[in-house]
């Protein structure tokens, strides 16, 4: 089945659930980075009986589907993606507070959900304040700041599978690793619980000063490597007088050298090859090994 015989087909069954199909969309303003291909098909889905539909039209036809969120931890190849890339909003992008709890959709930015908990009198959310993304994309990499992650408060989350069936996993069974998913990456969340605690913790107004005065403002998709034990990847690569150091558009931050910055035009290929550039930099020079917090699609 060509490309144009597919979306044909699903752009049919689309229009039962309002949900929008775009062929041939650019990706690159669907990113933080500002970087990315073309996508076969972005699918904007507003509901859950969306969603289902084309999980099920991509698991019949074997067709590859990916979930973005806000494309704030992503680099997307100037390729771009074959088959569908989904984006979730209308029904997904939602707030409920019940008592110490907090049930956000999948669609909810992160900054939302801090704010939302300050304002009920709760504490233990405002760590995500200030964070570009969505709840649903802060699980592809369990999130945080300043020593806390998305992990500890969370309650349950709410998954569908590639038949489209939903399935609540709740906080024994999610996965509680520094910068790894927190659900399997064949499952695609709907929406989160997340238990706070009645209090006041630090002010989210002084959370999300204190994390953009640290952050350059160019194009970027945010820390790019995990942080080692022992010293976080920033201080590596400042030692190793990377900062600066540029390939093309793409540049080592003079800000805050865990990122890298799009200074204008750079393309997937120039950060791909400053990213080497970094690793076997750090590696020759201090024994060890970097490890990409961005995800890289498709990946290599």
């Amino acid at each position: 089945m060509s490309a144009n015989e597919w979306r044909d087909e699903l752009e049919q069954l689309l229009k039962e659930s309002s949900s929008l199909l775009r062929r041939d969309e650019p990706l690159a303003g669907y990113t933080s980075f500002r970087i990315g291909g073309k996508a076969d098909g972005l699918i904007m889905v507003k509901n859950v009986s969306g969603l289902r539909m084309v999980r099920r039209f991509c698991a019949e036809r074997k067709l590859p589907a990916v979930i973005l969120g806000r494309g704030t931890n992503v680099l997307i190849s100037d390729q771009g993606l074959r088959g569908v890339v989904v984006k979730l909003s209308g029904d997904f992008n939602f707030i409920e507070v019940s008592g110490d709890r907090i049930i956000a959709g999948a669609a909810t930015l992160l900054d939302t959900i801090a704010e939302t908990a300050e304002a009920r009198g709760l504490a233990g959310a405002e760590f995500l304040a200030g964070i570009p993304g969505t709840i649903g994309g802060a699980l592809m990499t369990n999130a945080g700041a300043f020593g806390k992650s998305l992990s500890s408060i969370l309650d349950y989350v709410e998954t569908m599978d590639e038949n489209g069936s939903l399935r609540v996993i709740t906080k024994p069974e999610l996965r509680d690793e520094y910068r790894q998913p927190v659900i399997p990456s064949s499952l695609w969340a709907t929406k989160v619980g997340l238990q706070l605690a009645f209090g006041q913790g630090r002010p989210v107004q002084m959370v999300r000063a204190e994390r953009w005065a640290k952050h350059p403002q160019e194009p970027s998709a945010g820390s790019f490597f995990k942080n080692p034990p022992g010293t976080p990847a920033a201080i590596l690569i400042e030692r190793c007088n990377l900062k600066g150091r540029a390939i093309g558009g793409a540049m080592v931050s003079e800000r805050h050298a865990n990122f890298i910055i799009n200074k204008g035009g750079a393309s997937f290929a120039d950060v791909y090859e400053l990213v080497q550039v970094i690793k076997a930099t750090v590696e020759e020079k201090t024994g060890i090994e970097l490890q990409e917090e961005v995800q890289i699609v498709p990946g290599f």
